[in-house]
């Protein structure tokens, strides 16, 4: 029986290893993600402190109905992964 925390996916999924995209400095709250999105926590949420410019640079590749929503979601990836970096199965 699998007792990890993070359901095992496939290798072929986009969703496959997610976690490797994100560098994670926990005591400089700190959450960068391989598209340049800087992530950190602030009043136990999430805050990008650059997201207009990620967004912008998204947008020509997933168009602007989808950039806003890919931003978001990886705000609240990196703030999981500031607080607990390896319940989500990040290894760093």
């Amino acid at each position: 029986m699998n007792s990890s925390p993070v359901a095992p996916v496939p290798p072929s999924s986009k969703h496959a290893l997610w976690q490797t995209r994100w560098d994670i400095d926990q005591v400089g709250n700190l959450a960068v993600h391989d598209s340049g999105l800087r992530v950190r926590l602030q009043d136990g949420c999430g805050v990008a402190e650059n997201a207009a410019e990620v967004i912008e640079s998204l947008v020509p590749k997933h168009g602007a109905h989808n950039a806003q929503a890919m931003v978001q979601r990886l705000v609240r990836e990196g703030a999981q992964l500031i607080i607990d970096p390896y319940s989500r199965g990040w290894r760093g």
